[in-house]
C-alpha cells in the first residue's frame, strides 16, 4: 500500500512585497551614472597611464642629456690634452726672445719707479754681460742719473736694480719656470680628472 507523506511548512516562500517595476526614466538615469562613472574611471587611468609614460619619458630625456654633457666634457679635456705640446713647444720657441725684449721693459719700470718715489737715491743697475749692453742702450739719452754694473752671479734675463733705501730683483728666467710649471700643473689635473671618470666608469 503507498503512503503519503504530508510535509509541514512553517516558512512559506511569499512573493517579496518591496519589489516594484522600474520606469524607463530611472533606467536611463542610471544608464547615464554608470556611463560617467565609465568615463571618470578611464580618464583618471588613461591620467595615471600618461604621468606614468611622462615620467619614464622625461628620465629617458635627463639621461641622454647628462650622457651628451659627460661626453662633451671628455671630448673638452681630450681636446685640451692634445694642446699640451702644442703650448709647451711655444713656450720654449717664444719665451727666451719675449724676455729679452721684457727684460728692459721691466728694468725701466722699476727705474721709474723708484725714480718717482724716490727722486733723490742713487741708483745702480747690476746685470749680466750679455744683457749689459741693451739695458745701457736703454738709458742712453735718459737724463736718469744711475749706473749700469755687470755682476757675475747674475744669469742672462736677470737684473738688480738697487738705490740708497732698498732693491729690486728681476728674474724672467724664474717667470718662465713659474709659466711652465702652471701648464704643466694645468695638464695634470686634466689627465688625473680623466682617469679618475675612466676609474669611476668601469
Amino acid at each position: 500500500m503507498s503512503a503519503i507523506r504530508l510535509e509541514k511548512f512553517l516558512h512559506p516562500v511569499r512573493p517579496n512585497t518591496v519589489a516594484r517595476i522600474v520606469s524607463p526614466e530611472e533606467i536611463e538615469e542610471i544608464r547615464k551614472e554608470a556611463y560617467e562613472n565609465g568615463v571618470r574611471d578611464g580618464a583618471d587611468a588613461a591620467s595615471a597611464a600618461f604621468s606614468t609614460t611622462q615620467s619614464q619619458t622625461l628620465a629617458r630625456i635627463h639621461e641622454v642629456i647628462g650622457d651628451a654633457f659627460l661626453v662633451r666634457e671628455e671630448a673638452h679635456r681630450t681636446a685640451l690634452s692634445s694642446l699640451r705640446p702644442l703650448v709647451l713647444s711655444l713656450l720654449q720657441a717664444l719665451a727666451p726672445a719675449l724676455a729679452k725684449t721684457g727684460l728692459s721693459y721691466e728694468v725701466a719700470d722699476a727705474v721709474e719707479h723708484v725714480v718717482r718715489t724716490a727722486p733723490g737715491d742713487s741708483l745702480t743697475i747690476f746685470v749680466s754681460a750679455e744683457d749689459k749692453p741693451e739695458i745701457e742702450s736703454l738709458f742712453t739719452n735718459s737724463s736718469t742719473q744711475l749706473e749700469i754694473l755687470e755682476d757675475p752671479d747674475l744669469a742672462p734675463q736677470q737684473a738688480r736694480i738697487g738705490w740708497n733705501d732698498g732693491f729690486d730683483l728681476i728674474d724672467l728666467a724664474a717667470n718662465k719656470r713659474a709659466v711652465e710649471d702652471s701648464i704643466n700643473a694645468y695638464f695634470a689635473e686634466l689627465d688625473r680628472q680623466q682617469k679618475t671618470e675612466v676609474n669611476n666608469g668601469n
